[in-house]
């Protein structure tokens, strides 16, 4: 139901005409200060889009600081991965340039080989249950100018999502708003009329229920504001810096030759190896040691949260408490290393409401985390603190937390319970 979601709108919402070759860049301001940065390449019916983080001043003088002390907080953080877009081959590819890895979604599950569904999270039976309506429509301001060489146009287009109470996940009524100058940037024919159908993995769908359609064209400048029942939950603001038309390298388009295939997002984000953990300690300034923790993969119902989110979230407490936590990256950093210790935290359930599964959703979309404030989540779960083998328990604690907001929230309020004592137990 996420995926299809996810489709839903960032087609619908994001989907981009096709032109001949150009390249575009946006900053799009996000609340605290932070920006992302977006650039776009589109050659025929193929996009590719890269995004990076930009931190505010203080965020980043402050990670200056931790790398002058011998740490570095990006080691650990998960990879932005490079997206391309295949329509002409029914496929999505995502890149990891650092590790040098892809990862392939396809369109249409059904028409994947054998070998590649017997690793992969396939197809499944499909269940019609309940309606989403969707109404989405156009409004003009009459302003006009010339932006890029471009006639623009002030529009505000909106879209909102209704789902009916019997739908297999309902949520509450959603609105996105974009306002600001639009311009078409269709600049030839070329086009690619598939569009994704993914099933993988989804078990239960709405039937669909469209109101009106509405294009408004390419938001190159305004703002992009999201309401659940009524509430304006995020605002983000989008500037473009740079649109040019240029001939780009085929390459640009294409899964490079010496990349390997992984089989699954989680596994492509995975941060690079850049320190060295034959070591148990981690030298600040040559007098003072630091133990290092090893943060292990989680079990259990794992795949329901941001796994890699909630590690990050795990490494800071142990930084916290005087320790240096190190995200593993394979089952073989802890076999091959001597760390002090390794944490462990098992997720035994989980339950998340459709209004917090559908903000976390429009999170990822608008770059803002509250909306997923809208829903109730549950987690029960046990942390548990290992010896330097990863296998014998030093202590272990079992907690449960319901708080406002997502599954990955729930998961980190338990973990704020017990994780405390857990690392008194490892100093």
């Amino acid at each position: 139901m996420k995926k299809f979601l996810a489709t839903l709108i960032i087609t619908g919402l994001w989907s981009m005409p096709a032109l001949a070759d150009w390249k575009l860049s946006q900053k799009i301001a996000m609340p605290g200060g932070a920006s992302m940065i977006s650039t776009i390449y589109v050659k025929g019916v193929r996009k590719r889009t890269e995004t990076k983080m930009e931190l505010d001043p203080q965020t980043a003088k402050m990670m200056e600081q931790m790398k002058s002390m011998g740490m570095d907080p990006a080691a650990n953080m998960p990879v932005m991965p490079t997206f391309i877009s295949m329509c002409d081959q029914k496929q999505d590819v995502f890149l990891n340039d650092i590790n040098k890895l892809f990862f392939v979604d396809y369109y249409d599950w059904s028409s994947v080989p054998p070998e590649k569904l017997a690793k992969r999270s396939g197809p499944t039976k499909i269940t019609i249950k309940g309606t989403m309506t969707l109404d989405s429509w156009i409004e003009d301001s009459g302003k006009r100018q010339t932006m890029f060489g471009l006639p623009a146009k002030w529009l505000k287009f909106t879209t909102m999502i209704e789902m009916s109470p019997d739908a297999c996940d309902p949520s509450p009524p959603t609105k996105m708003e974009m306002e600001g100058w639009f311009v078409n940037l269709m600049l030839q024919t070329d086009n690619c009329s598939i569009a994704p159908q993914r099933t993988g993995g989804t078990l239960c769908m709405p039937k669909m229920i469209v109101k009106r359609t509405a294009s408004p064209g390419f938001l190159l400048t305004g703002t992009t504001r999201t309401y659940v029942n009524g509430k304006l939950i995020s605002e983000n603001k989008t500037e473009t810096v740079d649109l040019s038309k240029a001939t780009l390298l085929d390459a640009l388009f294409d899964i490079p030759k010496d990349y390997t295939e992984v089989d699954s997002i989680q596994e492509l984000q995975k941060a690079p190896i850049k320190i060295d953990t034959s070591a148990k300690t981690v030298f600040r300034d040559g007098s003072k040691a630091q133990k290092t923790i090893a943060i292990d993969f989680f079990s259990g119902s794992a795949n329901k949260i941001d796994q890699d989110s909630v590690r990050s979230y795990v490494s800071g407490k142990v930084s916290s408490a005087g320790m240096n936590g190190y995200i593993v990256s394979s089952s073989s950093d802890i076999a091959g290393a001597k760390f002090a210790n390794v944490i462990g935290v098992e997720i035994k359930k989980i339950k998340e409401s459709g209004a917090a599964k559908l903000g976390g959703l429009f999170g990822k979309v608008t770059g803002s985390n509250d909306i997923s404030k809208a829903g109730t989540s549950s987690a029960e779960i046990i942390v548990t603190l290992y010896g330097s083998d990863g296998k014998t328990v030093v202590a272990s604690s079992p907690a449960t937390a319901e708080i406002k907001g997502s599954a990955t929230d729930a998961v980190k309020a338990a973990i704020d319970q017990v994780i405390g004592n857990l690392l008194a137990k490892a100093k």
